[in-house]
């Protein structure tokens, strides 16, 4: 019977190798779909926590920098947007989410004021008042 025989190289040097007869992994093979026909599945239930997306800015009022904490978005884009008193777009800016749960530091040199800061993802839209001195 042949051998089959894997070797793994790594960037360091390191080196694995395996050998199974092919015979034994046939048996292998019935011997755990038997095992598995013969048990009754187990059903595991664990709790899905879906926090609701949320955002909290600091410090507020800033001058020049604010830092988002964000909660509950799904890692990918997050559109940010800086809106005026006046509903006019002042800023746009599309930033990485890679958790869900981490911090933007968003910096801007915008006129003093009372602005809303807006955090969108596909239908999630949250939305937060800022004032800059």
């Amino acid at each position: 019977m042949k051998k089959i025989t894997l070797i793994f190289f790594t960037f360091s040097g390191i080196y694995a190798g395996f050998s199974q007869n092919p015979a034994a992994i046939a048996d292998s093979i019935i011997l755990k779909e038997s095992t598995i026909a013969n048990t009754q599945p187990i059903k595991k239930e664990l709790p899905v926590i879906k926090e609701n997306p949320a955002i909290r800015l600091y410090p507020n009022p800033a001058k020049n920098k604010v830092e988002i904490e964000t909660r509950g978005f799904a890692p990918g884009y997050v559109n940010i947007l800086l809106i005026d008193s006046k509903g006019k777009t002042v800023r746009q800016d599309k930033r990485l989410v890679f958790t869900g749960n981490e911090i933007i530091v968003l910096m801007f040199a915008e006129s003093p004021g009372l602005y809303f800061l807006c955090l969108k993802q596909g239908i999630i839209n949250v939305r937060s008042k800022l004032l800059i001195q």
